[in-house]
């Protein structure tokens, strides 16, 4: 004997039984219908949900009583009404509601939608009480050009902000995901930001700029896995994607410009990575915050990001010292720490700053003479200090006074680039780079430069 799980044919409720139960009529817990036990699997490993049958009675008629008129099997509508109020307080009292065949989960911050994305080996499941969401999902992978999940969501009408903490996470791959997401639609091929985690693969911002075209990673974070917080913030058609193991430091991993509908769902996915296994993940503080004007949500939930200490061990001008590592790029600017927030590539400068979109009162500009990024894409470039006519390169920063102050480097410097291949307008690299300053300035870390080209002016009446 052994245990085994089916499915209600009525309301999809998995239920657990024993092999010696198979061919016994059972009652679904949650619809009450009943079902016959279907045959146990061969194999003691279950790889996909069976479903039961559902038992259909015969009606019968009773002959009349003496006195009295002829009683049937037909139950009467005034019964059938009141068993439907009974079913509906019952299943409110759980949390739980079906209509038209859909099902609904009512946590604290409302009223959640689940739903199967794209092609899954295994139907999904959810289950939410006292704030902690259970998900369970199927499919080979968020990626490539369509998906394949269990997503859990709401639909999201302008601006917000939707925050999570993957609380723990099944090992089915590498590569399983569970995280916060915002998508256009609920097809398998639209267009997608994701905050993530993974078991073995650290944490990542990935996404699907447009409808169809290939998914892409904006940044990965290595040896960070659950439990984990994660946040994406939407402001118009900028997504972007946070980090935190305490949930109250923030991290930004990245921001994208993914051109999106008013409305889109925002929710939690859950993808096993193996389209033969059901992945679980359990999430707490699940919140979105709607209804934000534009600039407000992200100021409101992520606090100034506070780069790492510098450390002279970091600076050489001896590219073979130091590993570049995959973490934000951050370092030391005249004596002033400092994290790469925003990274762009225009005009043929490369540009990595912190502080107001637009501004670069603090950071680094590498002048690259014009060159367009499909020229710099895969490439790496070094840079000795014994170079001639190297790039420019040019630091920011503010002096004690709060009065901007710029250096230019044209040589004596060391500097090691390391470009990816450019996907969706988005340039991604590494950096390594020490300046010969008495403040020993550096910079030392991962980027995702957005690469698109700027739109024409219109011409002057």
């Amino acid at each position: 004997m052994s245990e085994f799980k089916y499915a209600c044919p009525v309301c999809g409720q998995h239920i657990k039984c024993d092999s010696s139960q198979a061919g016994s009529v059972m009652d679904c817990p949650t619809c009450f219908q009943k079902i016959t036990v279907p045959q146990a699997p061969a194999s003691e490993e279950q790889k996909f949900i069976l479903t039961g049958s559902k038992v259909v009675e015969k009606k019968t008629v009773v002959p009349p009583a003496a006195g009295g008129g002829a009683a049937t099997g037909k139950q009467s509508p005034v019964a059938a009404i009141a068993l439907i109020v009974i079913l509906l307080l019952l299943t409110a009292g759980a949390g739980v509601f079906f209509f038209g065949g859909k099902l609904f989960h009512r946590s604290s911050a409302g009223d959640w939608q689940t739903s199967d994305i794209g092609a899954v080996g295994a139907m999904g499941a959810f289950s939410e009480a006292k704030g902690v969401f259970v998900i369970s999902g199927s499919g080979a992978d968020i990626w490539s050009q369509a998906d394949a999940f269990h997503y859990v969501y709401r639909a999201l009408n302008g601006n917000g902000t939707l925050t999570a903490r993957v609380f723990t996470q099944q090992n089915t791959a590498a590569w399983a995901k569970a995280g916060v997401m915002i998508r256009e639609t609920l097809n398998p091929d639209s267009a997608f930001a994701l905050a993530l985690v993974t078991p073995l693969s650290g944490l990542a911002f990935q996404e699907r700029s447009n409808t169809a075209s290939p998914a892409s990673t904006v940044l990965k974070i290595p040896q960070l896995a659950a439990p984990c917080w994660v946040r994406l913030v939407r402001e118009r058609n900028t997504f972007s994607a946070f980090y935190s193991e305490n949930g109250n430091t923030w991290i930004e991993m990245g921001s994208s410009t993914i051109p999106m509908a008013g409305q889109v769902y925002a929710g939690l996915a859950v993808c096993a990575h193996n389209n033969e296994a059901l992945c679980q993940a359990q999430f707490d503080n699940v919140t979105l915050q709607t209804d934000l004007v534009a600039g407000q949500a992200k100021a409101s939930a992520t606090p100034k990001l506070v780069a790492p200490p510098a450390s002279d061990a970091h600076w050489s001008l001896a590219l073979d010292t130091n590993a570049i590592p995959d973490a934000p790029a951050a370092g030391r600017i005249h004596g002033q720490d400092f994290i790469v927030e925003r990274a762009s590539f225009q005009g043929g400068v490369l540009t990595l700053r912190s502080g107001a979109r637009g501004s670069v009162e603090f950071g680094c500009q590498i002048n690259f003479a014009g060159a367009q990024p499909e020229a710099l894409a895969g490439k790496t470039i070094n840079v000795m200090t014994n170079a001639d006519k190297a790039a420019r390169v040019s630091l920011r920063w503010k002096d004690a006074g709060g009065e901007a102050q710029k250096e230019n480097y044209e040589a004596g410097y060391a500097l090691r680039l390391e470009f990816g291949e450019l996907m969706n307008s988005r340039l991604p690299g590494k950096i390594y780079l020490c300046t010969p300053d008495a403040e020993k300035s550096y910079l030392l870390g991962s980027f995702n430069a957005d690469a698109r080209k700027p739109k024409p002016k219109a011409p002057k009446n």
